[in-house]
């Protein structure tokens, strides 16, 4: 055999380990999450994260559901949009309607100044009881990041369609508490691990992207399973 036969056979060879390789990364599933290991002040933390405050304005579900789900998230995220456009109506549906679990937000408005905007509003609104339909109208209506279209005036539009009190929402969208508990979501965040959004804590586990509903059926269930 001629040398160059030689050659043509090792570089055939190599050619098709390479595409093996890349085939197996492909079909590889993505990570979804990571659950601490025991002892991990991290673990401690995110056990921690679940408010289970009664009249929540930022929860929805019983106090006492065996399961808490923790959401941190972007009003100007797109992929934490199609979470609640496509994933969380089930969830909501199936296990927080029947009590199994409790949802509870948490700011992460990390994309730029209208994140940080849209956040304060949402909370403003949730002060008169509307958080979840000002959280719902922020996504629906959501347009191009930091593309200038989110303004105290326009959140203060969107607070008048959905019949608050205007002159109240606007002193609530002023109060430096209300920014103050923005920031120390997203910081909260950042201390458990939460780089990028949305994620979500159940227990010592946390969950990143907008992963399908299987995904979060399946860490549901056997989050419920360890609460039995």
């Amino acid at each position: 055999m001629s040398r160059g036969r030689i050659w043509l056979g090792a570089g055939l060879v190599v050619a098709v380990l390479v595409v093996l390789g890349v085939i197996s990364l492909v079909d590889r599933p993505a990570p979804t999450g990571a659950a601490s290991t025991p002892g991990d002040p991290v673990a401690a933390a995110r056990l921690a994260v679940p408010r289970r405050q009664a009249d929540d304005p930022l929860a929805l579900g019983r106090v006492d559901a065996p399961v808490v789900v923790a959401e941190w998230g972007d009003f100007q995220c797109p992929f934490c949009r199609l979470y609640t456009e496509r994933t969380e109506p089930a969830l909501l549906q199936h296990y927080v309607a029947t009590g199994q679990v409790r949802v509870e937000w948490h700011d992460f408005a990390y994309l730029g100044p209208e994140s940080v905007l849209a956040a304060r509003a949402a909370r403003a609104a949730g002060r008169q009881g509307k958080f979840w339909p000002f959280h719902d109208v922020l996504y629906r209506e959501q347009p191009r990041e930091n593309s200038g279209a989110v303004t105290e005036a326009s959140l203060t539009a969107q607070a008048q369609r959905l019949g608050l009190d205007v002159d109240r929402f606007r002193a609530d969208f002023a109060d430096p508490a209300i920014a103050r508990a923005v920031a120390d979501d997203e910081a909260a965040g950042a201390r458990i691990g939460v780089n990028g959004v949305p994620s979500f804590v159940m227990g010592d586990q946390l969950i990143f992207g907008a992963q399908p509903t299987a995904t979060f059926e399946q860490a549901i269930d056997a989050a419920l399973a360890r609460a039995r």
